[in-house]
Order: C-alpha cells, then sequence, then structure tokens
C-alpha cells in the first residue's frame, strides 16, 4: 500500500507511475481486501480515466463499506465521466457534504458551474462559508478527508 501511495503521487527521486501504483494496489487488495484498498484502486482508474474499471472497483468498496469518503468517489466518478452525470454527481457531492466533508461542498459547487447553476453553485459556496467553522469544531480533520 505505502509503496503504491508514493507510486501515485510520486516523490522525491519517484516519477509518478499510475501502472506501477495500479499493480501494487491489486497486490494490497488480494493480500487483504477492504473498503480501503477497492476505494484506492477505484482512485487510481479515475485518474487514469478508465471509468468502467473505476466504478467496478467503487461498487466493490461499497460492498464492504459506505464511507463518506466512498460517496466522494461515486461523485467524482459521475463528475468526471463521459458524458458527465451532474444530477448524480451533485447528490453525491450533497450527501458527502451532509457528512461533513468539505470536498463535497466544493464537489457540488463545481458540477453546479459545469451545469450553468451558478446560483445553486453560489448557495453551496456560502453554506460552505456560514457552515465551515462548525463542520471542522464538530468532525477536525477528517472533515478535510478527500476521495
Amino acid at each position: 500500500m505505502c509503496r503504491a501511495f508514493v507510486y501515485e503521487d510520486g516523490g522525491k527521486g519517484v516519477q509518478v507511475d499510475l501502472v506501477k501504483s495500479m499493480n501494487d494496489y491489486r497486490q494490497a487488495s488480494i493480500l487483504s481486501p477492504g473498503a480501503m484498498t477497492f476505494l484506492n484502486l477505484a482512485r487510481v482508474s479515475l485518474k487514469r480515466k478508465r471509468f468502467s474499471e473505476s466504478l467496478k472497483f467503487l461498487d466493490l468498496s461499497s460492498s464492504y463499506e459506505m464511507s463518506p469518503e466512498l460517496i466522494l468517489g461515486y461523485g467524482q466518478y459521475f463528475e468526471e465521466c463521459e458524458p458527465m452525470d451532474a444530477a448524480k454527481a451533485k447528490k453525491f457531492f450533497l450527501q458527502a457534504a451532509g457528512y461533513g466533508r468539505f470536498a463535497g461542498f466544493f464537489g457540488y459547487s463545481r458540477v453546479a458551474r459545469k451545469s450553468g447553476q451558478h446560483f445553486r453553485a453560489l448557495g453551496m459556496d456560502c453554506a460552505r462559508l456560514m457552515l465551515g467553522w462548525l463542520v471542522a469544531l464538530a468532525i477536525g480533520a477528517r472533515a478535510r478527508f478527500q476521495f
């Protein structure tokens, strides 16, 4: 898992290599199948623009646990797939925002702007600004967790 993280993000003396990262995550999912390993596979698949593979891994992860990070993953999948399914993406981002994830607020605003719904995006940005301090106080660092 750690080697896969390094290849996914790169580092000092290490170039980003999503193929190696994917292979390491696959090995980890064989050794220890669980929600997190399949969630990582889905994230790298989405970065590689392999949408059907990403959806398969998201579904496998959901069979273990439906976490707010997984909900963010579904939102990002529906935002990035061709063609974008704005209604589903906004639904998942709104649900993640309800769990107190700032990425849900930002994702909803981004999708609303892409859809031409600028007032909804503005409303979500205002809600994030008004509720942000409360969410950070109640949830803490978990509010910054992303997909």
